[in-house]
């Protein structure tokens, strides 16, 4: 890209680790922020999660890492020491926004407590991503813990089998979702003193339950296992092919009578004919509609759906998946094979100016800017 960045200029200190806060930065980094990845000395753990590796395994730039760290610049700070944390300070006092997903007890041993921040640098926002709120905000929490406590995973899985996690660690991508929006709202509405953000990921996993959340507090009844369906809309969910499986969607009557069309179907008594009929007699609809879809090959299918406007597209694999982007969709920088951004600015994704850094790699630059600014 040749024009300027939308954050160009914002500075953002990243002492967070993991996924949660890494993603949130990374968010920000890709739209032109300078992030500074605050590392301690033993580095980022998910430096540890491999293999995979990129490079050299000694480099510890893990897939993992990788995946959630381009863009960014490494300084090893040990906060746990004064000299540390008044480096973290000097830091502070050229930033615009700080994100750390410590919990509080720690943040605090750190230097990281956000009353005591924002009273040395009012203009900074102060950004944080918990597990837990209110009096549980010192417990441990992982992905994993807010998908089950959140009620996430008791929605997830077949109706007769077990509640099952979500197969990646969507409430933290949620999370830093969130974190970087509120974190951008509270920049642009700061004055001489910023408003700090927080967010947990349990909290966070209730509110994305959303309509099943909705009908439960509208209905009073406990949202039970679905599959593949959709508790409020039918057909929605996945069919079998002669040669593999598809998913079709049918949000409204039109696009079903378009899908009859197309399989050569006709409801002759009219006990399909409108959502709330189909959501009634469900297993009656799944197996009509399947017996007829398994006559078909998919692709063809696939096709003549989307020729009659009817939302229809393979269960594809990874491999599948990243092959139907295009030749040309990740960027290699530094021999690291990264996804882009998908946020188009000007029509195109942000560019990946930098490749993942190796642990410490920009102390001494960094360092050297602070000392600079200082004379």
């Amino acid at each position: 890209m040749t024009q300027t960045l939308p954050l160009d200029g914002i500075r953002v200190i990243d002492v967070s680790r993991v996924l949660a806060g890494p993603f949130a930065t990374m968010l920000l980094a890709d739209l032109g922020a300078d992030v500074i990845k605050v590392e301690p000395p033993d580095g980022d753990e998910t430096r540890s999660w491999g293999p995979p590796w990129w490079g050299d395994p000694d480099d510890r730039r893990s897939a993992y890492f990788a995946s959630v760290n381009r863009n960014k610049r490494s300084v090893v700070l040990d906060l746990r020491t004064d000299d540390g944390r008044a480096t973290l300070d000097r830091l502070l006092a050229t930033a615009d926004l700080l994100i750390h997903n410590y919990r509080p007890a720690t943040a605090a041993r750190l230097g990281l407590e956000t009353n005591a921040l924002r009273a040395r640098h009012p203009k900074v926002v102060v950004a944080s991503i918990g597990g837990f709120a209110g009096a549980d905000a010192d417990r441990p929490a992982y992905d994993l813990l807010a998908q089950a406590v959140s009620g996430l995973m008791s929605i997830t899985g077949e109706p007769d089998g077990l509640p099952m996690k979500v197969g990646v660690a969507l409430l933290d991508l949620l999370a830093g979702l969130e974190c970087a929006v509120g974190a951008l709202a509270s920049l642009i509405g700061r004055g001489d003193r910023a408003a700090p953000v927080q967010v947990n990921l349990v909290e966070v996993g209730v509110t994305s339950l959303i309509n099943v959340l909705g009908s439960h507090l509208a209905s009073g009844e406990e949202p039970t296992r679905h599959g593949n369906t959709h508790p409020n809309i039918a057909p929605y969910e996945a069919f079998e092919a002669r040669d593999g499986h598809l998913v079709i969607a049918v949000g409204n009557d039109a696009q079903f009578r378009r899908l009859m069309d197309v399989l050569g179907l006709e409801d002759a008594d009219g006990r399909f004919a409108t959502n709330p009929m189909r959501i009634g007699a469900r297993p009656e609809l799944a197996a009509w509609l399947g017996e007829r879809i398994g006559s078909w090959d998919r692709t063809p299918l696939i096709d003549a759906l989307a020729d009659a406007d009817v939302a229809a597209g393979p269960v594809n694999t990874v491999r599948q998946a990243l092959a139907s982007m295009g030749p040309r969709w990740t960027t290699t920088v530094d021999g690291i094979e990264l996804a882009p951004s998908p946020i188009r600015v000007a029509g195109e994704p942000p560019p990946a100016r930098l490749p993942p850094p190796l642990l410490g790699e920009h102390t001494g630059a960094i360092l050297a800017e602070i000392a600079a600014r200082n004379e």
